[in-house]
């Protein structure tokens, strides 16, 4: 496996093609927390805290069931729903930390190993109406990396409507990430956004480093949402109203229950 804390430079890409083109990209770093190291890594890092204010922080709260427990627990309930041991488990989360107190993730990716194999990918998306839904996948030996779907369950742009799917593909290793993401309305292809980085040791000098070159990281996220939101209501794309989800906060594969 060879994963552990780490940081990742790279580049967010956006393409929309349908109704009209629209495209734009931004150098960012996410972050790939061991959520067992969190503790230790605090005691070392003068620049990071875990659950404390700092220039870089984690927040349990930010996470899972949003309450202030440890993730851990959240991802263990999901491993059990989908029959994987939870014995021994290796969990990572790949995301924006909290920069001077501020983070907003439109995507949490979670990789669940056990000793040796990853196991589980969790999807934890959000959008800027304060809801989130998780998208929970089994690996087994029929899973394609390059294309696992699921139904759209949540309400993330009032430029997309509900009536879609997604399709992943996910690539990790010691040295660089890949993850790409492909929306669908009516099975035409409508977006594709992606995160592709490249590993950078976790320590204060490469936090500096980036706190130098994205000062407002997470900041930047929030405004370039809603500035692209602006740049499409400009170009006459539909405006679809807000509609609140009506199924359960996590789906496993394919798997989902109205509430």
């Amino acid at each position: 496996m060879g994963l552990r804390t780490s940081i990742f430079d790279g580049v967010v890409v956006h393409s929309r093609f349908i109704p009209k083109e629209h495209n734009f990209k931004y150098k960012v770093f996410s972050i790939l927390f061991n959520i067992d190291d969190l503790k230790d890594i605090s005691k070392k890092c003068l620049l990071f805290s875990y659950n404390k204010y700092n220039l870089f922080s984690f927040f349990d709260r930010d996470h899972g069931e949003k309450d202030g427990s440890n993730p851990r627990s959240w991802i263990l309930k999901i491993a059990k729903k989908q029959n994987i041991s939870t014995n021994n488990l290796k969990i990572f989360c790949l995301c924006y930390p909290r920069i001077l107190g501020y983070a907003f993730n439109p995507i949490s990716t979670w990789f669940i190993y056990d000793k040796k194999y990853l196991k589980m990918i969790v999807y934890e998306v959000r959008n800027t109406f304060g809801e989130d839904h998780s998208y929970s996948f089994k690996i087994d030996n029929d899973f394609d990396f390059d294309n696992h779907k699921t139904k759209k369950l949540m309400h993330v742009s009032p430029f997309i409507s509900m009536d879609g799917e997604y399709k992943f593909s996910t690539k990790i290793n010691e040295n660089k990430v890949s993850i790409v993401i492909k929306g669908f309305i009516e099975k035409k292809h409508l977006i594709t956004a992606s995160f592709k980085g490249k590993y950078n040791p976790f320590n204060d000098r490469i936090l500096l480093i980036n706190f130098i070159k994205y000062p407002f990281l997470t900041l930047k996220v929030t405004y370039g949402i809603h500035f692209q939101a602006l740049i499409l209501w400009l170009k006459n794309i539909k405006y679809i109203k807000h509609t609140k989800s009506k199924y359960y906060k996590i789906s496993y594969n394919e798997k989902y229950k109205e509430k």
